[in-house]
Formats: C-alpha cells, structure tokens, sequence
C-alpha cells in the first residue's frame, strides 16, 4: 500500500470528477483516484466530525509543535514557495489509471490528535496516510476548495467549524 505525502486536487470538466493525485512528483509511489459528487456528499459528514473531534482534542492539550512531511497542493490555496505544485513533473508523471474512489476510512486517534486515512478502489486499499489534525483540516480544505461549488451545490466554507 501506497503511503501518502502529498495531496494534490484538481477538477476535471470533462470527467466532472474531483480527481486527487497523491505522490504527483513520485515514479513509485503516485497514485490517483476520482472523487465523485456522490461520494464527496458522503464523506463530508464524515470529515466534519473528525474536524470536530479533533478541535475538541486540542483544546483539552497545551499546543505541541510537531512537523509532517506531508504537502497540500490546491489552485485557488496560497502556500509557501516549496509546496506549491509543480505542474511540469504533475503532467510529465501522469497517471494511465486513475483509480475512482470507492471508500475512505478514517481512524481518529485522541492520543496523537492524528488521523489515519485509507484510500480504496476496486475494493482494496490503494494508499494511506497519517497526519496531524492539522494537515487533515489542510487536506480536508483543499479538497474542499477545488470542488466546483455552484454546480454541485457545495458551499465553499461547508468545513468551517
């Protein structure tokens, strides 16, 4: 199974599908899925209580300052210089298969305040990820941001907590 670094969200118009390149800059390790509208409609219930959970948890704990090598890459999301994507290796890179997305599960783990991602398709993991409830929210956000909001009726702030 594919361990995630970097998440990438872009839309596709002809597809009219979310699609998130995880890994873009890696031989090895890249993998995209799909997103449809009808699965993104059932995962941000889904999110929104492990963002809730995950605020909860931090205010029980003093703030710890704990480093990720996980990316966030979006259009539209301002990010430092050394995440921005670099679209020259995203398409030199590109994938033949792109997986569509049939499951997520989501582990939240009080303890760490992190949460475990597993991506599926074709009804197998394909990839996972660790990450601080802050990169989570990051992940969360961009997904969010790259969705065409007035035509699949997706508000842009719907993660706001």
């Amino acid at each position: 199974m594919i361990q995630a670094q970097k998440f990438t969200f872009e839309y596709d118009r002809v597809e009219d599908r979310l699609k998130m390149l995880v890994n873009y800059d890696s031989v090895n390790s890249r993998i995209d899925f799909f997103i449809t509208r009808a699965m993104l409609f059932r995962l941000i219930p889904v999110i929104e209580q492990i963002l809730i959970k995950a605020e909860v948890n931090a205010l029980k704990e003093a703030p710890k300052v704990h480093r990720e090598n996980i990316h966030v890459n979006s259009k539209g999301i301002r990010l430092a210089p050394e995440q921005k994507t670099d679209t020259s290796t995203m398409k030199l890179l590109d994938q033949k298969h792109i997986f569509l997305l049939g499951k997520v599960d989501f582990q939240f783990n009080p303890k760490t305040s992190s949460v475990t991602m597993i991506l599926s398709a074709e009804n197998e993991p394909k990839c996972s990820a660790r990450l601080t409830s802050e990169n989570f929210s990051q992940v969360m956000n961009a997904m969010i941001g790259a969705v065409p909001h007035t035509s699949w009726g997706i508000a842009s702030n719907i993660l706001a907590i």
